[in-house]
Formats: C-alpha cells, structure tokens, sequence
C-alpha cells in the first residue's frame, strides 16, 4: 500500500541500503494533500553491482507540472520496515550506475532527469546515459567520483536551468577526474525546454542528433571547468585579481605582496613518453581576454627571461623588482595541479588525432594540446560558415581544373601519412596578373588567414623556412613568389621542405639537439620555375628537386589565365577580385569540417583514398613511365582523391569526378612541360645531344657523302653522311664522352640513346661502330647519331 508521509516523523526511520530480497514490491502510489496519486514511472537506482537501492517516482501534477519523490525501504526503531518518500543518503548515487561500472569503455552522456537518460540510452547506445537524482538543482548532492578517467559529454535541457545544470554537472565531473568534458550546443530553433524525451524537432532525426552528439565530444572543455585556485601551495594564493606571496609580519599576521596580475596554472603536460615536462598557463589580460599558453617546464631553468617575455607579450602584468621575478618563478614550478593533458611539439596527427593550436579531432581521450617555447603565432583562424564558403568560393572551383586542383591540394595536405611517404609540393609558373596568387588564396581559405595571413612568401632565411614548415606538419604550406629566394639556396629548400626534416644543431653542451620534423605539401608560385631559378647562379635542377617541386603551368589556355570559366563574371580580374575578397573572411571552417569526419573514420577514409590513387595511376600514368614520373603521378592522385573524398563528405559543392578531371589536366599539363614520360636524367641526356647537333652539325662534322668538298673543318667533332635519304652524325668518342656529356656518365648516356632509338649500334649491339674515313688506314669506332634527334621530342 502506499504511504502518507505525516504517519511518523522521518527521522525515525533509515534507509536499508542495499534493498532486502524479499522486501515487497514498492507501492504504486503516492499521497498529495491526503489524495492518492499514482506514479507515471517508477525509475529504479541500483548500486554499481546491480543491487536495488531504491526508486525514484515521477508524479503528473494536475496542473501539468511534474513532481519526483524518492523511495527508499527503510526500518524504524521498532525494527518495522516499510518503503518510505525518504531520500537517498548523501552522497545521492547515479541513475543507471551498474550500466555505468559494467562497460568501463564506453562514453558517458549526462541528462536531466531520468525520462531524458532511458531515452538517450536508446538513442544512443554507443554511450552510457546517466542522470542525477532529484532535479537539476541537486547536482551538487550526487555522488560523480564513478565518471573518473571517462569521457563525458553533457546534454543539456533547452532552458536556463538545464544550462545550468550542465555547468554544475562540468564543474564536478572534472573536480572527480574526467577524462574529459564536452557539452551539447543545442540549436537556437529547437522548442523551449526541449529535451532528449521529447519528440524530434521538425527537420531533425537520430543521424543530426548524433552529429550534434559527436561534435560536443570533440569540443573538450574540462580544463574551463576546473577549480585553478585548488593548485596553489602556500605561500601562495590566486584571487580574482591576482596571485599573491604571503609573508608572516612580527606580530603573527599575513602580509600578502602582489606578484602579478591572475595566472592560473591549469594542468601539467608531457609527451606520450613522459617526457618534455611542462605547465599549461592560463593568462587574462587587461580587457579580459584569456591566453594560454604550455610552456616547457625548462624555461624555468635559466633566468626566466624569455618566459616573462612570452607572459608579458599576452598580457600578464608584473609587480617591480626582483623578488616578483623570483616569486613568478617559484609559483609555476611549486604549484601542483591535477589535470594532466597531453603535449605535443607540432600541430598534425598524434596518436589518431590532429592537432590544431586551439583543438584536436579524432577519439575521446585525455586533452592534448600543443607546446612551443614561446605562444605560437599562427594563421590557423576561423571566420564565417561552411555554407558560406561553398557558396562564395568553392563553388567556384567547378570548371576551373587549377582552382579545384588547388583546393584539393588542401585537404590532401593531412592524408599524407596514410598514403605517401614524402611530402611535396606543386609550384605554379606563369607571368604577372595569370592568376598564381588568387589560386593560393582560395586554397589557403580551407586552412585559415584573416589578419595574419595564411600564405607565407619565399622570401626568408633557411632557418625562417625550417620554423615555417614545422608549423604547417601534416597541412598545407602556402608559398608566394619563388623569385624573392637567392637562386643559392632555392634547391636545398626544395629537398628540406619535401623530405621533411631540419638542420641537425648543437646544444651549449655540444650535444645534438633533436632536429625539427614535419611532413606537408606545399603550394609556391612564381614568374620562375625551380630551375630557371638554379640556372641564374650557374646550377642544374637535379631530376629529385623537380620532382619534389612540380612545375605545373599555371595558364589554363582557356583565354583567361588561370580560369577556363567565369561562373557570369564580367572578366577574369572581376573573378579574381571576388575570390580574393571572400577568402579574406570566409576561411577555416573547410578544414575543421574535413578533420573532424576523417579523424572519426580514419581507416574506413584511407581505404577510400588509396582506391582513387590506384584509379588515377592506373587511368593517366603510362605504364612504362620513369619512377620519378610515377612518384609525381601519385601525389597528383592523392590530390584527386582528397577532392573527390571531400565532395563526397558534403565539404566541397563539386560533383561527383570533379577533382578527378582537374587533376588529369593539371598532370597533363605538367607532362606536356616536362616533355614526356621520360625520367629527367634521360632527357638531359637526349637534350645535350640535340643542343650540341643543333650548335654545331653543320660547322664541326666533316660531310662523308661529298669528296669534293674540301672546306676546311675547324676543331671536328665527326662525321655526317646521308644513309638511305636520312642525316646520320658520326661522333668522335673522346667529343662525345668529354665535350657532349662532360660531367656526366657517357657510358650510361650511350645506353639512354640506344634505348631511345636515336644510337645506332653495330651487328654486336655495342655502342659505337667501325667506320671507314678519309684519312685513315682502318675503321674507326664512332657514335652512330640518327639525325631525326633534331626534330624528335624527348619521349
């Protein structure tokens, strides 16, 4: 039967926890001003082994208002024993805990209310839905120490009590030891009081639910939930205005001394290996902004000049003197927060997730955040909205093969470790006002810019571009006019930037310091191609710069420079002009939308990725083609298949095959300049050849087929002879080895020419053939020349 709360006091009575197997069933009713009221649902509270420690009953008032009352079998000091409205004994423990202990593995969703938590279990059963008993102003009396070490994410009701709540909830998830703490933002157009019970929003269904879900799990906010002033050890303390050193006066009181405006030492930081200690800095500068910052814990060890700069530079003020120096000092290093997160040297892929300055993306886990010796200056910036930036610059794209190849060289930038095992880069050539620089603009919008700009410029010491490339690991390096770079040091640069990796230094101990690492792609442009480049200080390309650097063409040969499509614009410098006014404040939300998919389905994305390559390769790369051609082919193809991948997650407006075909014609165009298929050093070899012929074929080769000819022949080189209606050059071995291929492996040339069918070898197939000539008593040995080399291409 039910009970009437009023029949003896409460206090008389204790609650047997957990519930007595053959205590009765817990009655179906309530009282409310002495009327009966039945229970709309009883929810049951169970211990993390599964044993009953009550209920929870949810009561329809008259008046449509909810009520809930606590049930809990208790005894009085008579030893009677009855189920009574008494509450759970403090601390209040967690609706569906035993779900909660038996699958340890899982993420956590809290909600408001027990309704809200057995529908969000259904919805979504990848997560353990809990609750806390007795509304969303009791958070604080439950007991969260069960969600240590788990990922949280929190959802609230749509009103300011369930916003609330939700803060409350975060705060003490993270005083108990969460792994981390994300909260669902909830659309503006969702009804009022909405909840996870309720029926769907119209427009809405379980799939953008979960996306919602998903996004406040990468969104990880535990580090603004906790408590900074926790940490601080005495002598020290952290008010609202600052933290403060105490010093004990004679007669036995605390003087407290200023020593700097409010720093919050939020968490420790070290790498995966436990190593590269370090402290994350939270700093609020004099309007109220928050910078942080995680500092190495070795820029403690000297004089903590450079810190103080850094600290200084983002606001933190300073009391006078030396003492607050030392005082500044002894604060970070003696304060010991709870909160570990992981640290990271460089933005990229960490362990499955990317990092960015300000996010990762990619599974739940414990908080990772970049660390750098001095808060790093970054153009990694967001401003306005996807929707935005399709509709005002990739859409675009469509038709123009070096915009949409472009910005599929974008989003290819952080699939490099899952395809290639080098970075690269495409150079866009062409003269003045082509259009090299609006193509930079719109595929740096995928990544960032606004006020510190995105696109980056050549012109920069070795050292500068080393520090440039490490911040652009794993994503794409904008580079702006190769001819600001001495000729000088233009290869190397083109090595260091693709291999990925810095110059090996010293330290003061004369020990090596580790040397910087990164793997990106790169976009340059210029008037100049890398070799013209080498060529004004006296230097060849060598066949792997070009290969690392692709000279692509940046003409259409359309009519309008880069573009082969106006989209309605009156001309191509108007198309140039909208582009680059929208990138200025359309950028970075491309990117973040691209990571935050693939980072969540990684494998699933890779495999995708490497059957377009294959498709590519297998459809454009000839199959006899030089290695150096087939390494360039598959960068084009990861290129194609980072845009088709794009297209297909919804990033990009672009059609089905889009970035297929603008890759196709970008490499193309690219072969067509290279002169074939063929790789660099057997052109080369072709090309000295030729030269030398075109330079002297008439001046320095004796002619074999005129005996009457006797004009005298200055510094000969051989022979020339019509064979059957053809030109033939018979070329001395000594010319030919040092004058044609000086410097060069003449026997390994001989070879090139032989397969290129432009060297004739004799009945034996060697290289040179025994020919008679006036002058001599015996054949000699001469190079065989077939004169269609002049007019023949490089294959």
């Amino acid at each position: 039967m039910g009970v009437d709360r009023r029949d003896t006091l409460d206090s008389d009575w204790q609650a047997i926890i957990p519930v007595p197997v053959d205590a009765p069933n817990p009655p179906a009713h309530t009282y409310i001003e002495r009327r009966a009221v039945s229970y709309s649902a009883l929810y049951t509270y169970a211990d993390k082994d599964g044993e009953i420690i009550g209920y929870i009953g949810r009561i329809e008032r008259p008046d449509g208002g909810k009520e809930y009352r606590p049930l809990t079998y208790c005894v009085n000091r008579s030893g009677n024993r009855e189920w009574r409205p008494k509450g759970f004994p403090a601390p209040r423990p967690l609706y569906r805990l035993h779900a909660l202990y038996s699958e340890p593995a899982k993420p956590v969703l809290v909600v408001e209310g027990e309704k809200a938590a057995d529908a969000a279990a259904r919805t979504f059963p990848n997560y353990i839905a809990i609750t806390s008993p007795n509304g969303a102003k009791s958070a604080g009396k439950a007991d969260w120490s069960p969600l240590a070490g788990r990922t949280v994410v929190i959802w609230p009701d749509n009103d300011a009590e369930g916003r609330s709540y939700a803060g409350d909830v975060a705060r003490m998830a993270a005083q108990a030891g969460a792994l981390s703490i994300g909260i669902v933002e909830i659309p503006a157009a969702f009804p009022d009081k909405w909840d996870l019970a309720d029926p769907l929003p119209e427009r809405w269904n379980i799939t953008t639910l979960q996306e919602l879900l998903e996004e406040a799990s990468r969104k990880d906010c535990l580090l603004d939930y906790l408590d900074p002033k926790a940490a601080v050890c005495l002598p020290y303390k952290l008010t609202e205005l600052g933290v403060e050193y105490g010093e004990e006066t004679e007669d036995g009181d605390t003087y407290w001394h200023p020593v700097c405006s409010r720093l919050e030492i939020v968490a420790d930081t070290r790498n995966p290996d436990g190593t590269a200690w370090g402290r994350l800095l939270r700093v609020f500068d004099r309007d109220g902004r928050k910078h942080e910052w995680a500092m190495p814990m070795t820029m403690l060890a000297g004089d903590g000049t450079a810190y103080r700069e850094a600290l200084l530079d983002m606001g933190l003020t300073l009391a006078a003197g030396a003492k607050a120096k030392n005082r500044l000092n002894e604060y970070i290093a003696r304060t010991t927060p709870e909160a570990r997160i992981t640290c990271v040297p460089r933005i990229g892929w960490h362990s499955g997730r990317f990092v960015l300055p300000d996010r990762s993306y990619g599974p739940p886990g414990e908080a990772i955040r970049l660390q750098t010796e001095a808060p790093l200056d970054h153009a990694f910036a967001v401003s306005g909205t996807l929707p935005e930036w399709q509709n005002a610059i990739a859409s675009l794209c469509v038709g123009n093969s070096r915009l949409c190849f472009a910005v599929s060289a974008a989003f290819a930038a952080p699939l490099l470790p899952f395809t290639l095992n080098e970075g690269g880069g495409f150079h866009l050539r062409g003269p003045s006002s082509v259009g090299k620089t609006t193509a930079l603009r719109v595929a740096s919008s995928v990544w960032g810019g606004g006020a510190r700009s995105y696109i980056k410029t050549w012109r920069t010491t070795a050292n500068g571009l080393e520090s440039t490339a490490q911040a652009h690991n794993h994503a794409l390096l904008c580079l702006d006019e190769i001819g600001q770079l001495d000729g000088r040091e233009i290869g190397q640069a083109a090595y260091m930037l693709a291999n990925g990796e810095g110059k090996g230094r010293a330290r003061k101990d004369g020990a090596s310091r580790r040397a910087a690492h990164w793997q990106l792609l790169l976009l340059s442009t210029g008037e100049q191609s890398l070799s013209e480049k080498l060529a004004e200080v006296g230097k060849r390309a060598h066949a792997g710069q070009e290969a690392r650097l692709v000279d692509l063409p940046a003409d259409a040969c359309a009519g309008y420079g880069l573009f082969e499509e106006l989209h309605g614009f009156d001309s191509p410098a108007a198309l140039a002009r909208h582009l680059a006014e929208a990138s200025g404040r359309l950028h970075g939300t491309p990117i973040r939308a691209f990571l935050g998919l693939i980072a969540d389905r990684q494998s699933e994305i890779v495999q995708t990725i490497r059957q377009h390559m294959q498709r590519f390769v297998t459809a454009y790369c000839p199959m006899k083609a030089d290695g150096q051609v087939q390494r360039v082919a598959q960068r084009f193809g990861l290129v194609a298949a980072a845009g088709e991948v794009a297209a297909a997650l919804n990033i990009v407006p672009w059609p089905e095959g889009q970035a297929m075909w603008a890759a196709e014609i970008c490499f193309h165009a690219w072969l067509d300049q290279r002169g074939g298929t063929r790789s660099a050093e057997e052109r080369e070899v072709i090309s000295r050849l030729r030269r030398f012929l075109e330079l002297h074929g008439e001046a320095r080769f004796v002619r074999l087929d005129c005996p009457d000819n006797d004009r005298p022949v200055a510094n000969r080189a051989g022979y020339r002879r019509l064979n059957a209606g053809a030109i033939e050059y018979l070329v001395f071995r000594e010319t030919f080895r040092t004058e044609i291929f000086d410097g060069m492996d003449a026997i390994h040339a001989a070879r090139i020419l032989k397969e290129a069918s432009y060297l004739i070898p004799d009945s034996s197939d060697k290289s040179t053939t025994p020919i008679r000539v006036p002058g001599h008593v015996g054949s000699v040995r001469l190079y065989r020349i077939a004169g269609n080399i002049i007019e023949g291409g490089n294959g």
